[in-house]
């Protein structure tokens, strides 16, 4: 058995051509071609680095791609509109609400859609105050008229009514019926609710608690010459007007109610 024989540990091992191999290191000789291992590892870091270069580029490419993307469907700030949103009708109070929802309802008033909810709680806050700064019931109509056109004097009333119970109560006036004679003294009247008969002298102004009678009058008759004069008021408004002049002639007023509305209305006959 022969013994195998190792380089000793001063010689390094090298790779010869079989038909041209050339001690190393003599001139116009190449190195050996087979790299050493110190090249091997360098040219690994080298690998390695342009890897890492290219991880990283492809990495930057696709975050930022991701990011552009995002920004498309959820807009930044910055890119969102800064315009103020659509401006809002102010929200009313319960008793302001309370109040359009009668004033609509009601047919009495007609309404139209073309009047918004904040004017008409604009004017229901108008009455209340008017009533609050001390204003009497005969303002607030005379207010009321010349905010809504063509509307008659107890309509009016019965408005600016509805207004004082659903937004201020407390300013809410007893209704009043006042009967009114003025003229030549000595004029033999009487007055009062259907059912009655008061008696009254000239000049005179009674104001009584409205009530729900079939009618109100007054009868005014001159005793041999002069004259006299009527009229009946429900809230300050004249309703009913008569006059006479001579003799033993009648001045007659009356009011009642209309059965459709309910508002009261002259009834005079005379």
């Amino acid at each position: 058995m022969t013994t195998p024989q190792f380089p000793r540990p001063s010689e390094e091992p090298e790779w010869q051509s079989p038909s041209t191999a050339q001690p190393p290191g003599q001139p116009g000789q190449d190195a050996p071609s087979r790299p050493s291992h110190r090249r091997h590892r360098a040219r690994n870091t080298i690998l390695a680095a342009v890897g890492v270069i290219i991880a990283v580029a492809v990495i930057s490419s696709l975050a930022s791609a991701g990011s552009k993307s995002r920004g498309a469907a959820n807009p930044s700030s910055a890119g969102r509109s800064t315009s103020a949103p659509a401006a809002t009708s102010p929200a009313l109070s319960a008793s302001a609400q309370q109040f359009v929802s009668d004033l609509q309802s009601n047919t009495l008033f007609n309404i139209g859609s073309s009047t918004s909810s904040t004017q008409i709680a604009s004017y229901g806050q108008e009455v209340c105050n008017m009533r609050q700064a001390g204003q009497d019931q005969t303002a607030a109509i005379s207010d009321t008229q010349s905010t809504w056109s063509n509307m008659s004097p107890m309509l009016a009333d019965a408005m600016t009514r509805l207004a004082e119970q659903a937004m201020c109560a407390s300013q809410l006036p007893e209704q009043t019926i006042t009967y009114v004679v003025r003229g030549t003294p000595g004029a033999q009247v009487t007055y009062g609710p259907a059912g009655s008969d008061y008696n009254g002298t000239v000049p005179m102004r009674v104001t009584a608690h409205l009530g729900d009678p079939e009618y109100y009058a007054i009868n005014a008759q001159l005793q041999g010459g002069g004259d006299v004069k009527c009229s009946i008021e429900v809230d300050g408004i004249p309703l009913s007007t008569a006059s006479a002049s001579g003799g033993y002639n009648i001045a007659d007023c009356e009011i009642g109610q209309d059965p459709v509305t309910n508002l009261w209305e002259n009834d005079n006959t005379g």
